[in-house]
């Protein structure tokens, strides 16, 4: 994924089953700038885009006060159908998309997920293949889930489905995905924010409060809030319910001034306070024992006392993007008729900017945008760079010597590999990199480290391997599993051929990795079969996941698929493999290493082996061992 949630999708061709209709749907869609699209996260529109939905939704609603025929901001067309459909509860978002699509005169289908074939284990892309043949017009579909990555996965799958059959181009609206984004909530929080503030697009300064962990809306502001040109953001959380961290890295990389405090009390205790609070419900049921015993604690740290109101700064305003838990509400039910209520006005707002989305994505609004250029992706031959070689004998690396294996007269050595990470992270490439290329032959690896103080780094050396057997593919994987690294193809004792490798823009037909966040829709658990796994390349700093490291080498480009590395070196650790590997140290499993396949995740991962989402090949006593514990296939 896109991380979380990056992709895109060709356009509708014209013509086929549907006749004229479809053909005239089609051309439309190649003109217009938002018809067909798809709205997965807040960044599926750019700054300008946004600006131009709470603009038309500011129209909106003056042309309500005022009044005026409402006649120009309705589509009046039967034809076109929109599908809720809600795979977790919802009130406000639910109903307030069904009535914004009844405004605009459109077929209302209210899905029922727990009646339908999802029941039955139907993935939600056959689902959706179905119900695009329902309707004449054009098809637009709400959904909630508790999958994250749906809407990203639908456009560019039933986007090719509806070319290929001729019918309208179908839009995706995430109405909230597991705990990734909420873009629409955030459509309606930002036009609130800005309507709060008299349109003042220079500087914006809230407090973020309560369940910032798993708080979707909260995600979806990271991007959000780039519409103010500065932004001073307080995160108020006890630890336990604190922002990602990941989170909160891109907030400081896109420049805002982010400020942590555990609680309202010691918020409150410093000078600079926000007059916008927008506060979250704790959603301590996703949580564990361990968190729910400290409940009332953690309530306590984000809930507004009647003691804190005369501290608040002039003009404050309270905004919720409600339920509130009506057992333990962090905004107390005392405040609802005072001025520090906001959310009421925030809640109507979710009515006023899905009229105008709607209206966006089936091609009545925005004939009047003029969008900027697409950003488009680095050409995808620039991570494999042949490295001229003048004809005159170039030395191997002496990293071999080093090891202890004799330097090649005939083959390929792979260099440079996890510089500068672990022992594990070298080794559990280096295996990595054996097993998916089907280098399994003899030969030699190894980890040493250069004269000079470099960084420690790895190699595998395979004899008598002719490189021209290999297509573009296995050059793509190495360089999707290696990136920084070399390979050297030796004629002779001489390299006749180097070429070094760069991360790719992205990562796609890889069929041995998979996302580790097991909600992602590409995860097997969730049983979409159909979706392929792909990752996408992002700037140094942007979107880097919790807890990663920099990648091969000191290139800030060079962020890998950290993740991956790291589940599969830990793997190997556990299993001692690291050291089963090593050609001068090989040994049999051992009863202590066995003992250790234990603890929460064990079953997960031996799930996993059994899949063959790790294949292991070789021989010796090592290998036989772990066959039949039944742990590798």
């Amino acid at each position: 994924r896109t991380a979380p949630g990056v992709t895109c999708s060709s356009g509708v061709a014209g013509g086929g089953a549907s006749g004229d209709m479809a053909a005239a749907d089609s051309n439309g869609d190649a003109q217009h700038p938002f018809k067909g699209r798809t709205l997965s996260i807040i960044n599926d529109f750019d700054l300008e885009e946004q600006w131009y939905v709470y603009q038309q939704t500011r129209a909106l609603r003056e042309a309500v006060a005022r009044g005026e025929d409402l006649s120009r901001f309705r589509l009046m067309n039967p034809e076109s159908a929109v599908y809720t459909i809600f795979m977790e509860d919802s009130t406000r978002t639910k109903e307030s998309f069904r009535n914004a699509a009844e405004f605009h005169r459109m077929k209302v289908n209210v899905f029922d997920a727990k009646t339908s074939s999802f029941q039955k284990n139907e993935t939600i892309t056959d689902t959706i293949k179905m119900l695009c043949g329902y309707s004449i017009g054009q098809s637009i579909f709400v959904i909630r889930s508790k999958i994250e990555g749906v809407c990203t996965w639908l456009e560019e799958a039933i986007t090719q489905y509806t070319s290929s059959r001729g019918f309208p181009r179908a839009s995706f609206i995430n109405a909230g995905d597991g705990r990734h984004e909420h873009p629409s909530q955030e459509l309606l929080d930002g036009f609130t924010f800005l309507e709060h503030k008299g349109w003042d697009r220079s500087h914006i300064h809230l407090a973020l409060l309560g369940d910032l962990f798993h708080g979707r809306t909260i995600h979806s502001k990271v991007d959000g809030l780039k519409i103010y040109r500065a932004v001073d953001v307080d995160l108020v959380a006890p630890g336990e319910l604190a922002l990602p961290k990941h989170y909160e890295d891109r907030m400081r990389a896109a420049g805002f001034n982010v400020r942590v405090f555990s609680s309202i009390e010691e918020y409150l205790q410093q000078p600079k306070v926000a007059k916008i609070w927008y506060f979250t419900r704790l959603q301590l049921e996703r949580m564990g024992e361990k968190v729910l015993d400290k409940s009332v604690e953690l309530r306590k740290a984000v809930t507004m006392r009647r003691e804190f109101v005369e501290r608040l700064p002039e003009g404050t305003k309270f905004f919720h993007p409600l339920p509130r838990d009506a057992r333990h509400p962090v905004l107390p039910y005392w405040l609802d008729n005072s001025e520090l209520n906001g959310w009421d006005r925030q809640s109507q707002n979710g009515y006023f900017t899905r009229i105008t989305l709607l209206g966006m994505l089936s091609g009545l609004l925005g004939k009047d945008f003029r969008p900027g250029p697409p950003a488009a992706l680095p050409p995808a031959e620039d991570f494999v760079v042949e490295v001229q070689c003048d004809g005159a004998e170039k030395k191997q690396d002496t990293g071999s010597v080093e090891a202890g294996v004799v330097p090649l007269q005939n083959g390929i050595v792979i260099e440079n590999l996890a510089v500068g990470q672990s022992q594990e992270q070298i080794w559990g490439l280096m295996y990595m990199v054996r097993s998916i290329l089907g280098l399994h032959g003899v030969g030699g690896q190894g980890v040493y480290q250069p004269q000079g103080g470099e960084q420690p780094r790895g190699f595998i050396s395979v004899p008598d391997f002719d490189l021209s057997t290999w297509g573009r593919q296995p050059l793509k994987k190495l360089a999707a599993m290696a990136p920084g690294s070399t390979l050297k193809d030796i004629q002779g004792g001489v390299v006749r051929r180097e070429i070094s490798f760069l991360l790719p823009p992205r990562i796609y037909n890889f069929r041995e990795i998979s996302c580790k966040n097991e909600a992602c829709v590409s995860h097997p658990d969730n049983g979409q079969r159909e979706v392929v796994t792909y990752f996408t390349r992002v700037p140094a700093g942007e979107d880097k996941p919790a807890g990663a490291s920099a990648g091969v080498g000191d290139e800030p480009e060079l962020e890998v698929l950290v993740q991956v590395l790291r589940g599969a070196a830990q793997l190997l650790a556990d299993l001692g493999l690291q050291e089963i590997l090593q050609p001068e140290r090989p040994r049999p499993l051992s009863a202590p290493t066995r003992r250790r396949w234990v603890g929460p995740s064990a079953a997960r991962e031996r799930a996993a082996l059994q899949r063959g989402g790790l294949r292991a090949r070789g021989s010796g006593p090592a290998m036989a061992a772990i066959a039949r514990e039944g742990m590798l296939s």
